[in-house]
């Protein structure tokens, strides 16, 4: 089994490094805009669009150029990578995952790098090829140092409110666990909500830290403040960086329990089962309460950490009525409303709490699905196992139990 891990450290770089940093982001900036200018203008002739080998073979040509010849002082590799990352975001984009690509901004909201080879580690300095050893932090405040496990095949390193950063991502090919034969005592049934992020089958429920609640009247206070200042001036850029300081320690702080959630749940079980959660869908309903929860991230995590333990990670059908139905009896409450916490089954006279119960349902009805063998979401093509947009439209369009 092939693992990919991401190792993330803060580099603490010099004022000369920071600048070749900001130098590099700009051109690989540069050249994506520029090889998407030459796709938009194709489309506009109606022309084929150029390939994207064809694309990196400009490159070159264009360090020999006088106007781009500053491009010679960037490593080839963040250059090429440029030309990647275009065709990797018209990928998506023509399988509909994402919108039609865009323009690089100066100021975006993500300035970064990446190096496919020959970066080295050595203790706490990285090697950056053309830019040279940079300092980073790898002991934690025990004085332990985080081993970076596997071979590196990427580096990336990016920019955020508090600085830059890098990012490791490694390879490691580990033996496939031996499986373990799962049962109604190994396993559980997690039911995800905004009051208590999580519920367990088992009765235990974990509350919601909201992050962003916590912390909303003092970021309120700050983007107060920033809306003050005169735009552009020294002040104002001053408080602009304290702001985005604060939402990135809120990020960080709600990462930080998922982590930790999420951990916990995969070591303590076999399998978790969660149901298959519409979470844009649900934002446009309750707003912030959703993202500062953070389901898809938690989601997320709990797939792949399953898959690196040899665990099984199912989700049920969104559908499926795991509230109105009772846990006892089966019968389904049809009238269910959501501010209804605590309900009474009139079939079989049963005190049910709504989250324990939707749990409950959530733990059996995943049981079956592993006892049916619809544990995978892929085929022996490796394809996605998923229906088709019609037959998904079809099954949207049968009412709610």
């Amino acid at each position: 089994m092939i693992v990919h891990r991401a190792f993330k450290f803060k580099l603490d770089a010099t004022s000369e490094q920071e600048q070749s940093f900001r130098q590099y982001a700009g051109a690989l900036r540069w050249v994506y805009n520029r090889m998407l200018a030459e796709r938009r203008e194709a489309f506009k002739a109606g022309v084929k669009a150029p390939p994207t080998n064809e694309q990196i073979k400009q490159l070159p040509a264009l360090k020999r150029q006088e106007e781009t010849a500053w491009l010679n002082t960037v490593h080839s590799q963040v250059l090429q990578d440029a030309v990647l990352d275009l065709d990797d975001a018209f990928a998506r984009f023509f399988k509909r995952q994402t919108r039609y690509p865009q323009f690089k901004r100066k100021h975006g909201k993500r300035q970064s790098f990446s190096y496919l080879q020959g970066v080295k580690v050595d203790e706490d300095r990285v090697w950056l090829p053309k830019i040279g050893w940079v300092a980073f932090r790898r002991a934690h405040q025990a004085k332990r140092y985080r081993e970076i496990v596997g071979t590196i095949k990427r580096a990336t390193v990016s920019h955020k409110a508090s600085g830059w950063y890098v990012s490791l991502l490694t390879e490691q090919t580990l033996e496939d666990p031996q499986p373990v034969p799962i049962s109604a005592d190994n396993s559980v049934g997690v039911d995800l909500g905004s009051i208590d992020l999580v519920v367990t089958s088992a009765g235990v429920k974990l509350a919601n830290p909201r992050h962003y609640r916590t912390a909303e009247r003092r970021l309120k206070r700050e983007q107060r403040k920033l809306s003050r200042k005169q735009r552009g001036s020294h002040n104002w850029h001053k408080q602009k960086q304290k702001v985005a300081r604060l939402h990135e320690r809120i990020a960080n702080r709600r990462l930080d329990s998922l982590h930790r959630l999420s951990c916990q749940l995969i070591r303590e079980n076999q399998a978790v089962f969660c149901e298959d959660l519409n979470v844009l869908g649900i934002a446009r309903r309750m707003g912030k309460s959703v993202g500062d929860a953070g389901w898809g991230e938690l989601l997320r995590q709990l797939e792949y950490k399953a898959a690196w333990a040899g665990k099984t990670f199912v989700q049920i059908g969104r559908y499926f009525p795991s509230s109105k139905t009772c846990s006892a009896c089966g019968y389904q409450h049809r009238e269910l409303t959501l501010a209804e916490r605590r309900w009474t089954c009139p079939a079989c006279d049963t005190c049910l709490d709504r989250d324990v119960n939707a749990a409950v349902n959530i733990h059996r009805e995943g049981l079956k699905y592993v006892a049916a063998g619809r544990t995978e979401t892929q085929n022996a093509c490796g394809e996605t196992v998923r229906p088709a947009r019609r037959a998904r439209l079809r099954e949207a369009r049968i009412p709610r139990l």
